[in-house]
């Protein structure tokens, strides 16, 4: 089940008031068990725990599936309870822009790739300024759990490069490697972990993340993290220049690859290298096709540079196929921080959450610019 911020805040705070007190008596002289019998005590706890947990999972397993669809109704009932803003203060908008990036590898080789101190220094900022990181899923369904306020911002990384992400291996274990982008990204979370991580990586099909560990490998440790990997063509095609059966191979490659790897793992979303598209005729490939019988299915396709506003899926205006990224770098018209600059000077135009993802909360006059039929079961919220 999902538990809202504001519970778990609750449960936080429930806590220190435990070990408030349990210092308050400590101080006033009372006497306190030994820690063989604290030990024997979590013992108990811990068994008390497993077999209620045992218990539960029991009753899950008797449910029927109408059961179970009333139970998940009633937990998206108590989330829409639990979370309660002034949305006069807030101000949420959840029809404005949220910012897809683009980044390659941690190097020192401008405009497409970020040394490690710019690319801490962009996490930093989007800290700072309210921004938080989403999964692609989450973005795609608009399923926004970001805190009251603050504007989701997508990451995303092109060509499975070893400074985007690697493994080595140190004292037999494999671990990341603290200096590409994954290894910045768990650092920045131990720091502040309420910024959250999130980011997906669009790989091409020849050894991605080359470094230690097997291919698996590599794919399981970044899924077991949270982070998300796609396709991005088998041999980093100019699609512009493929046909409809070359255009289904470079695709289905890459697709049959990381599903082999990692069954049932669904991808929904594609990244055009150089960030264009195949001719016009062509394009349906995207979306659907087959290579040696296996097919594939993308729900949406990224570009390269703002050819476009960054509107969300759910927006009446939103081309799937044609979804611009913002370039992660600096210095030029058009990248993250010209990005940056813009939303500070036109506050109005961030995508700012409510912090429920069962409601669309728009201001008065925007609610004709949802896509009704993406609704799905969430409420339009007016104010």
């Amino acid at each position: 089940m999902r538990m809202s911020n504001m519970l778990r805040n609750g449960k936080q705070k429930k806590v220190i008031v435990y070990c408030l007190l349990v210092m308050v008596i400590a101080l006033g002289g009372c006497t306190l068990s030994s820690p063989f019998q604290q030990s024997e005590k979590s013992k108990e706890e811990q068994k008390q725990q497993e077999e209620k947990n045992i218990k539960e999972n029991k009753e899950e397993e008797l449910l029927t599936e109408e059961d179970k669809e009333k139970k998940k109704e009633d937990e998206i009932q108590q989330d829409k309870k639990i979370i309660e803003i002034d949305y006069e203060r807030v101000k949420p908008n959840e029809l404005g822009h949220i910012m897809v990036v683009m980044y390659h590898g941690i190097m020192d080789n401008p405009p497409y790739h970020r040394t490690y101190e710019d690319f801490w220094k962009d996490l930093k900022y989007m800290y700072d300024k309210g921004y938080r990181p989403i999964s692609i899923t989450d973005y795609v369904n608009q399923n926004i759990t970001v805190a009251p306020g603050y504007t989701p911002i997508v990451l995303t990384f092109d060509d499975g490069l070893p400074s985007t992400f690697s493994l080595i291996k140190e004292n037999g274990s494999l671990k990341v490697n603290p200096n590409c982008a994954v290894g910045i990204m768990e650092k920045f979370y131990e720091e502040y972990p309420d910024f959250g991580k999130a980011a997906t990586f669009y790989i091409n099909g020849h050894d991605p993340f080359e470094g230690a560990g097997t291919i698996q490998e590599r794919f399981a440790y970044l899924l077991e993290r949270g982070y998300d990997i796609s396709n991005h063509t088998y041999n980093h095609a100019d699609l512009a220049t493929l046909n409809e059966q070359q255009i289904q191979e470079e695709l289905g490659k890459v697709d049959r690859m990381i599903k082999e790897m990692i069954p049932h793992y669904i991808m929904s979303t594609f990244s055009y290298p150089f960030g264009k598209r195949p001719k016009e005729e062509f394009r349906k490939w995207i979306a659907s096709g087959s290579y040696e019988g296996h097919e594939y299915a993308y729900d949406i396709a990224f570009r390269e540079g703002p050819s476009g506003p960054f509107i969300p899926p759910i927006h009446v205006k939103f081309e799937p196929y044609n979804v611009p990224r913002v370039r992660g770098s600096e210095g030029a018209e058009g990248d993250l921080w010209w990005y940056f600059n813009y939303y500070e000077k036109n506050p109005q135009y961030r995508y700012v959450s409510d912090g429920n993802p069962h409601r669309i909360a728009v201001p008065k006059g925007k609610e004709n610019n949802i896509q009704q039929e993406m609704l799905q079961a969430k409420e339009v919220y007016v104010y």
